[in-house]
């Protein structure tokens, strides 16, 4: 009820819009909620599952396993101890990666999700739907549970990183870009935006491909603002220099750290905490006015160790300008597409080893 009030509030403001914009090139023309339901809710697919066919999760079981612990979150924090849970999901008392699984929920969840919540709903108001915020708080809702079926895995069991998530860090992140004083801090200060690749699907049998969730934040660290700090979150985290070219394009060069796997750090009733590993990766991105035309990615990651993306709108201004695709893994496993930002989704090829 809390944000359903702070959504509907927002939406008798004066309308402006902080992150959508009806571009006919780059990332944000490729910005919609199917393409956002399959980056954000698949985006770490790979790591807990090598396999991205979609008859290879267990929709029903990891759904249900998910749902039963977020209507009875009280009951499975009190089995896993509700000093480990307040402890590692919820603030920051160590930067151990091992019991640090409260980081991603400040940068991707609250943050992160709070921004595409924004967003989705800018995008809503401006295609014309009724109740826009609503909508917005409903997608990205929706993706955050698709992601934490996929991070519950094959079983059905306790899930107090689902807790964390979808039943405090989540609705924060609704609750706080609802505020037009947030939405704008972050757009006017940090330049925060979607990057994520272009999603797709192949087929024989029904595959998902390129898919994935990051973020751009920018902070100029010149007076002519043209040089700017660089951070890109999401399955890669790299830091870096964004430099401008001209008035409207940038290129900017990071490097830091990929996930690369999952392990199970203990079992506490039954309830596991998880921690990843991590592998070098650098990338190179090609953006104007703050809406990606390019990217490559290199990393440690042995299913993708290279991941290019170049989005509509490159090659010609027009409309129907397509966009590509490509990565490679290990042992030659490639795979490529095509996409355009009049369908909600790209598709593409597999080609194993």
């Amino acid at each position: 009820m809390t944000i359903y009030v702070l959504t509907s509030t927002a939406l008798s403001q004066e309308k402006k819009y902080y992150y959508y914009r009806p571009l006919e090139y780059g990332s944000d023309a490729m910005f919609n909620p199917i393409g956002v339901l399959m980056n954000g809710g698949l985006d770490v697919l790979q790591s807990y599952n090598s396999s991205t066919r979609a008859d290879g999760i267990l929709w029903n079981v990891q759904a249900t396993s998910v749902w039963r612990s977020v209507t009875a979150p009280g009951y499975y924090i009190s089995r896993y101890g509700w000093n480990k849970f307040l402890n590692q999901e919820v603030f920051p008392t160590s930067f151990n990666i091992a019991k640090a699984q409260w980081a991603p929920n400040y940068t991707l969840h609250l943050i992160g999700g709070g921004m595409e919540y924004r967003k989705l709903s800018e995008w809503y108001d401006y295609h014309g739907y009724p109740l826009p915020f609503f909508f917005g708080a409903a997608t990205a809702m929706g993706y955050h549970f698709i992601n934490e079926l996929i991070e519950n895995g094959p079983a059905i069991h306790g899930n107090t990183d689902a807790i964390a998530d979808f039943c405090i860090f989540d609705p924060l992140g609704i609750v706080f870009f609802s505020f037009d004083g947030v939405a704008e801090y972050f757009s006017s200060n940090f330049q925060m935006n979607d990057w994520s690749p272009q999603p797709s699907i192949s087929f024989h049998p029904l595959s998902f491909r390129n898919f994935g969730h990051s973020f751009v934040m920018r902070y100029p660290v010149t007076e002519s603002k043209r040089t700017r700090a660089f951070l890109y979150l999401g399955k890669s985290t790299l830091l870096g220099l964004s430099l401008n070219t001209d008035d409207e394009d940038a290129v900017s060069l990071g490097g830091g750290v990929t996930q690369t796997s999952v392990w199970e750090v203990d079992v506490t009733n039954g309830i596991g905490t998880n921690s990843i590993h991590v592998g070098a990766a650098c990338g190179i991105f090609y953006d104007r006015n703050n809406s990606l035309l390019a990217s490559l990615l290199i990393s440690e990651f042995y299913l993708e160790r290279i991941r290019l993306n170049i989005y509509p709108g490159v090659f010609a201004k027009s409309p129907f300008s397509p966009g590509f695709f490509f990565t490679i893994g290990d042992r030659g496993t490639y795979s490529a597409g095509i996409t355009m930002q009049y369908s909600p989704f790209g598709f593409g090829m597999y080609a194993p080893h």
